[in-house]
């Protein structure tokens, strides 16, 4: 039966293979090419990659030291985003990383003299030398030494590299959904929910200490730009388009809200920072805490519980979309903590979280009580 099935689909199985194979040209750069093209901007790496650089001093001095032993290191994978022979801007980047990123950052990081190498055995006594210390000799290994590169052609789809991210993030440092994300789908709504994301009352909300955002996982790791955008992507219903996976959804919204004109993204970033606002001002820092029942009494389990916020934060900007004066009542924050006692409330953010019947119904729940 399966077999005659394959048979009946032979066409489409043809097609969709076709469409997913992907187009790829070896080559190899010098560290001293691959430092210029970078710093031109001809390659780029994460546009955060300073933010988002997920190696300590030690790994990135370990790699240094494997370049300059001549240790083979992991092929790095271009995505080609605009053809050899296109004439563009001095701007635009022609690549950006697709598998590689920590590596390039550190080896950019050191030939710029950004760090002093640390915590190196074989060449011990380099530990604390920057690049500009190096003896010419070592200089000049460095620059010399070739990293293998894979570029991925200019006219892959971009669903089809992020396919391709997932399957190679395979690094000392698993890249998280999106950090993939910010790689592949560029543009200015992706830029806004990077900049909305350090948001004061939604950092306040995300227990994010204001003082030391980046030592935060949540921001190490890019999930708070994550939490904005899946605030846009359940926004005015838009959670009924979930046709795949969660996280397919997403990136289907990051294409599609880049598509977007200014206008239509300045009001997003305004009702944004409005509902932000109400909801510290009204709930407190803990709006999106997540409490169990001990004793008949409420106990705090979690100062943020990403379910929570997606019921709490969607059903709110309904009310406001709805209703221009809509204020959160102190009744409604009580009604808001009794649904911790609500059997059908605690089954929408236990278990599957992401399934899509379950986002849909905690965020009716919520506004059911905001009436």
């Amino acid at each position: 039966m399966e077999k005659q099935n394959l048979k009946d689909n032979l066409e489409k199985l043809q097609i969709l293979a076709k469409e997913r194979t992907v187009k790829t040209q070896n080559i190899e750069y010098d560290l001293e090419t691959l430092v210029k093209k970078i710093k031109k901007g001809i390659i780029k790496l994460n546009p955060d990659y300073q933010r988002n650089h997920r190696w300590t001093v030690e790994e990135s001095s370990r790699l240094m030291e494997s370049l300059i032993l001549n240790i083979p290191i992991p092929t790095v994978y271009l995505s080609q985003d605009v053809d050899v022979d296109e004439e563009v801007d001095d701007d635009v980047a022609r690549y950006s990383v697709i598998d590689g990123q920590q590596r390039l950052t550190a080896i950019f990081g050191f030939m710029t003299n950004n760090y002093s190498l640390d915590g190196l055995d074989v060449l011990e006594l380099l530990n604390g030398s920057y690049y500009s210390d190096l003896p010419p000799f070592l200089i000049r290994r460095l620059e010399e030494r070739t990293i293998k590169c894979l570029r991925i052609d200019s006219t892959v789809d971009p669903q089809v590299k992020f396919d391709i991210f997932e399957r190679l993030n395979s690094g000392a440092v698993q890249l998280e959904s999106q950090e993939l994300r910010n790689a592949i789908y560029r543009g200015k709504f992706n830029d806004m929910i990077k900049e909305l994301s350090m948001n004061d009352n939604f950092r306040k909300l995300l227990n994010i200490d204001l003082k030391s955002p980046d030592t935060d996982n949540k921001v190490k790791k890019m999930q708070d730009v994550e939490y904005v955008l899946r605030f846009f992507s359940y926004m005015n219903n838009e959670g009924e388009n979930m046709k795949k996976s969660f996280k397919q959804f997403l990136s289907d919204q990051m294409v599609k809200f880049n598509m977007y004109d200014e206008d239509n993204l300045n009001k997003m970033k305004s009702h944004f920072e409005r509902v932000m606002e109400m909801i510290f001002q009204k709930l407190g820092k803990d709006a999106f805490a997540k409490y169990k029942i001990v004793d008949g009494q409420l106990k705090l389990q979690s100062h943020f519980n990403a379910a929570v916020y997606d019921a709490v934060s969607i059903a709110v900007s309904d009310r406001i979309q709805e209703d221009i004066n809509f204020v959160i009542t102190d009744e409604m924050r009580q009604r808001i903590e009794e649904l911790f006692f609500d059997k059908e409330f605690i089954d929408c953010i236990n278990g599957s979280t992401n399934d899509k019947s379950k986002i849909l119904n905690r965020i009716k729940i919520v506004k059911g009580v905001l009436q």
